[in-house]
């Protein structure tokens, strides 16, 4: 995939998540709280996923969408590990062909969404890429 594809997925309409976004504790990545594989419906008939990692003692939070066997694609840190020189808020997305097997290497700053509760991000998200999402969206009360 290619800049160009990837603008013309990011800026395509239409695009629906049906399912509900909930954050389940997970042995392996304890503490956090961690969602995956949710499909997001697409006129081009791509296979893209969203998954995202909530770490409630922070609080810091991350989502990534990531298409098919290709990799990630998007990526939308809020207070997580600091990327080089940009911050602990950031965006990264697919600027270049081998950008998914180089785990998108490319940040940009975000501070826009520093301060933000892990739903309003995603509102947020699910507004700029043109996603409707119709399913809830859970955190575990005791994790807020």
């Amino acid at each position: 995939m290619n800049r160009q594809e990837f603008e013309q997925l990011r800026d395509l309409p239409g695009k629906r998540i049906t399912a509900d976004i909930e954050f389940f504790a997970n042995k392996s990545a304890s503490p956090n709280l961690t969602f995956d594989g949710i499909r997001v419906e697409n006129e081009l008939g791509l296979d893209v996923f969203v998954n995202g990692t909530y770490k409630p003692g922070i609080p810091a939070f991350t989502f990534n969408f990531r298409v098919g066997q290709l990799g990630p694609i998007c990526r939308v840190s809020v207070n997580n590990m600091h990327h080089k020189g940009i911050g602990r808020t950031h965006k990264n997305d697919l600027q270049d062909e081998a950008d998914p097997r180089l785990n998108l290497p490319t940040a940009i700053a975000r501070p826009d969404l520093e301060g933000k509760s892990v739903e309003e991000v995603w509102k947020i998200l699910c507004r700029h890429a043109s996603i409707e999402h119709s399913g809830k969206f859970i955190i575990p009360k005791e994790a807020t």
